[in-house]
């Protein structure tokens, strides 16, 4: 296994403080650094419990539904902070009577990681030699926390964007006329085809990344059809983005405050047609 093995889901995990627990817990594994890595593998399940559970609540989870140390922090065990995440989202699930089953089993194979954790050197320290976890059983810790993480995520989409479908950042809700071109795991393209339109888009386990929107015959003046662009963009972006101005000649920025997200859509004339493509960009990278 190596960091390309999981770049599908790598690129799920675009959280800055989610992402550096990925990135740490694989680089871990690859250097044989296993019980490293199973540590690591906990440490990405409680970070995404914390991002998640913030961006629903406005709380963090610690203090909400914690305990207080003898130090005056807050902490909460791996169990109860899945177990409370997951609550979150019970309307989601739509057996709704199987949803404290299928927390509880959730909890236990996380529970699981945690047991194989406290078993390895890199859990803490003791009178007796620890003997670490194996290449696989590291492998195993991995694979569910991964899975698990990724899962949360895509409920934390489905629960920010509940009216906005096929939007940068949603779900993609696939339509009859899709034509899909997509992988085991959701990723790759679907695009919508006719005579007049093209609309591609490129998602990442079933998330939207970005969309290429193809005007094939009608002739497009920028400045004339203005508004009009503006319009096509805002279909492609969450309900409460706005137009922000011009980043440049052909760069059509937007904002969106309830995801903080910035979005772009870039136009190229084809004389006749266009083609816009709209993505969202970091506002930070892009002044660096």
């Amino acid at each position: 296994m190596n960091l390309q093995d999981f770049r599908t889901r790598a690129d799920v995990f675009l959280v800055g403080g989610i992402q550096e627990k990925f990135i740490e817990m694989t680089t871990k594994y690859n250097e044989g650094n296993y019980g490293d890595a199973v540590a690591m593998a906990k440490t990405l399940v409680e970070s995404t419990c914390a991002y998640v559970y913030h961006a629903v609540t406005n709380k963090e989870i610690e203090e909400d539904k914690g305990h207080v140390q003898v130090t005056g922090n807050y902490t909460i065990g791996m169990y109860a902070a899945v177990r409370e995440t997951l609550r979150l989202f019970a309307a989601q699930l739509p057996n709704f009577e199987q949803t404290e089953k299928i927390a509880t089993t959730t909890c236990d194979l996380v529970q699981s990681i945690a047991d194989l954790r406290n078993s390895a050197a890199a859990a803490h320290g003791g009178r007796k030699r620890s003997i670490p976890p194996a290449k696989l059983e590291a492998l195993l810790a991995i694979e569910i926390s991964e899975d698990l993480a990724a899962t949360l995520l895509l409920m934390l989409h489905k629960y920010q964007y509940p009216d906005d479908f096929n939007v940068i950042g949603s779900l993609i809700d696939k339509t009859d006329d899709m034509e899909s071109y997509v992988d085991v795991n959701d990723s790759g393209r679907y695009v919508v085809d006719s005579p007049q339109f093209n609309i591609g888009y490129t998602v990442i386990r079933s998330i939207i990344q970005s969309v290429d929107y193809e005007v094939k015959k009608l002739p497009v003046n920028q400045n004339v059809d203005a508004e009009h662009i503006k319009d096509i963009v805002m279909d492609y972006l969450p309900k409460d983005a706005k137009f922000e101005g011009m980043e440049s000649d052909q760069m059509y920025k937007f904002y969106s405050e309830v995801h903080d997200t910035h979005y772009s859509a870039i136009f190229t004339d084809l004389n006749p047609g266009m083609i816009l493509r709209i993505s969202s960009f970091d506002e930070t990278l892009y002044n660096a």
